[in-house]
């Protein structure tokens, strides 16, 4: 990822939890923090349960979602810190990679963080 680097530490991530702004889908939420110091790099951070599964699906489900902002990321605003939360409540079986992809860029949209690059070049 050129723009975003791994977000460490657990008082970074109660700190977003906190004071952050979130958007919710049926799958996956997203929370949002400017970041005050770092003006030019995002912070991603992805929660998983241990309750989906066991150490193989947990990593397929990250590596699904860094792939998804992987593909987002050069039209994101840089300096956020954002973390990726799976809901308990998902069905590993029913959910694809491209659920995940359109979930993320919708929560991005909802929180103000994406520019809409795709519908600006169709007209």
């Amino acid at each position: 990822m050129i723009f975003t680097k791994s977000l460490k530490g657990s008082y970074y991530f109660k700190r977003l939890l906190r004071k952050g702004k979130y958007s919710s889908s049926a799958n996956i939420t997203v929370y949002v923090l400017d970041n005050k110091r770092n003006k030019v790099n995002n912070y991603l951070g992805i929660c998983v349960s241990k309750k989906h599964g066991n150490s193989v699906v947990r990593n397929k489900l990250k590596r699904w979602a860094k792939e998804s902002h992987k593909e987002v990321e050069t039209r994101l605003s840089k300096g956020k810190q954002i973390i990726v939360l799976y809901k308990k409540n998902i069905n590993i079986d029913k959910i694809n990679f491209n659920t995940i992809i359109k979930e993320l860029k919708q929560n991005y949209l909802n929180l103000g963080i994406m520019n809409n690059v795709e519908n600006n070049e169709k007209n």
